[in-house]
């Protein structure tokens, strides 16, 4: 059950980190920036997924892929939150 659970969260926080690489480039004005962005969202993601697929992954009896996947899309929930809220603003790029 939490697994299914876990599944879920997983997949919207994936929609999230799609959001967010979508937008990107619309929000960030040079190819270098849009890189280092990018680089900077998923090596978090990785560092962070891989800390908490070690750790609930082993000592609960979750589903270490899943873990690992839910982790890195929620890296990128507070960028997407941020890039929603800017979408909103009157003076677009």
């Amino acid at each position: 059950m939490l697994n299914l659970l876990l599944g879920t969260i997983a997949l919207l926080a994936l929609a999230a980190s799609a959001y967010v690489h979508h937008q990107l480039p619309r929000r960030v004005p040079t190819v270098q920036h849009l890189r280092v962005a990018r680089i900077v969202l998923l090596a978090t993601g990785i560092a962070f997924g891989w800390v908490m697929a070690r750790l609930y992954g082993v000592l609960t009896e979750l589903n270490i892929v899943l873990v690992f996947v839910a982790s890195i899309g929620m890296v990128h929930v507070p960028a997407a939150a941020i890039l929603f809220v800017k979408s909103w603003s009157v003076d677009e790029r």
